[in-house]
């Protein structure tokens, strides 16, 4: 039903939707804004999360809520993106949406030198949106029967991540006990390597060679004198 009106909000103008009509005081909104969104009617609410009123998806398998972006809803919907800018633009003007705007610093650089900078958009849709197009009790009834498939798959994401964390704290200890087992294994080979030199006797075959004395060269002076006396000694005898 939403859809059926909003594809032809420009013959039910002024009859769904008025506050879009009054953004401007006493000025009437141009009709390229409602061109724009009947364009752009069917993409947005094949994007629309029923659960929180956000145009975004939640990833199951990664645990992650994503956004999609307006770059690629104009597209899909055959318009520019800067008229879909404008006409969200306009929406928020009329209460009909929510947005909140985040500039992502990329790695990126430009020619001179700058980081680039991304612009990421969270889009709401309100309650008045749905009040004003005349769908406030079906909008509660799919919000409510989203919730209840949001609560089942919550707890499907706090499932798969404890199941994650326990496989990896698993593979941690055993790695950490391949390790200690390692580690065991190393001292123990050199505790037994010690243990065979101890055990072969000096000068066996194979065996460790005896500690040689280095040689300490020629003798002292003193040394040389006396064998010097000696010899006069024994020349006077003779």
């Amino acid at each position: 039903m939403a859809f059926s009106r909003l594809s032809r909000i420009n013959e039910l103008r002024g009859k769904y939707l008025r506050e879009l009509d009054n953004i401007h005081g006493g000025r009437r909104t141009r009709s390229e804004k409602f061109t724009a969104l009947a364009k752009s009617a069917e993409q947005m609410l094949l994007r629309l999360d029923l659960a929180t009123g956000v145009l975004g998806w939640l990833d199951v398998e990664r645990g992650q809520f994503f956004l999609n972006t307006q770059c690629g809803i104009a597209e899909d919907s055959g318009v520019s993106a800067p008229t879909l800018n404008r006409l969200m633009h306009s929406l928020e003007l009329a209460g009909y949406v929510y947005r909140r705007l985040e500039k992502v610093r990329l790695d990126e650089k430009d020619d001179a030198g700058l980081h680039l900078v991304r612009t990421r958009v969270l889009v709401r849709f309100t309650e008045k949106f749905f009040a004003d197009l005349g769908v406030r009790y079906l909008w509660f009834r799919a919000k409510k029967a989203a919730l209840k498939s949001r609560d089942k798959e919550l707890r499907e994401i706090s499932g798969l991540r404890a199941a994650r964390q326990e496989k990896a704290s698993l593979e941690a200890f055993r790695r950490q006990q391949s390790r200690h087992n390692w580690e065991r294994s190393e001292a123990r080979k050199a505790s037994q390597g010690q243990l065979e030199m101890l055990a072969q006797p000096q000068g066996a075959p194979g065996g460790t060679k005896p500690p040689h004395d280095a040689d300490r060269g020629p003798g002292r002076p003193e040394h040389a004198l006396e064998r010097l006396l000696r010899s006069v000694q024994v020349k006077k005898d003779t």
